[in-house]
């Protein structure tokens, strides 16, 4: 396999970004794993964040027996929690970030 040509300073960069990513991720894990929700909104927030899938969320709250009214959840409800605004916390700014990044290559 022939492997592309860059400099040095380019490879020192590329880790450096990948790096800055790692610790990134260590730091959105570590708030997944503290985070405490007291509201069902900061519910969906937290399995979003553990899910990474609007569908999954929905599923697990309707298996749990929780409706909105009398209906089920469907995906949109979950999106609709995760996209609203004013945002509630730092794990509410990084799971709509999330959202608006999954979906950025779903529309049309």
């Amino acid at each position: 396999m022939k492997m592309k040509k860059i400099s040095l300073q380019k490879r020192k960069e590329y880790v450096e970004a990948l790096q800055k990513e790692i610790e990134h991720q260590n730091e959105v894990i570590a708030l997944i794993e503290s985070y405490s929700p007291d509201t069902l909104e900061k519910r969906i927030i937290h399995e979003y964040a553990i899910e990474g899938a609007v569908a999954e969320v929905a599923k697990k709250l309707n298996e749990e027996g929780l409706r909105v009214g009398a209906r089920k959840y469907i995906s949109n409800d979950v999106s609709e929690v995760v996209r609203s605004k004013p945002i509630i916390d730092k794990l509410h700014e990084v799971t709509k970030k999330a959202l608006e990044h999954n979906t950025a290559g779903l529309r049309y």
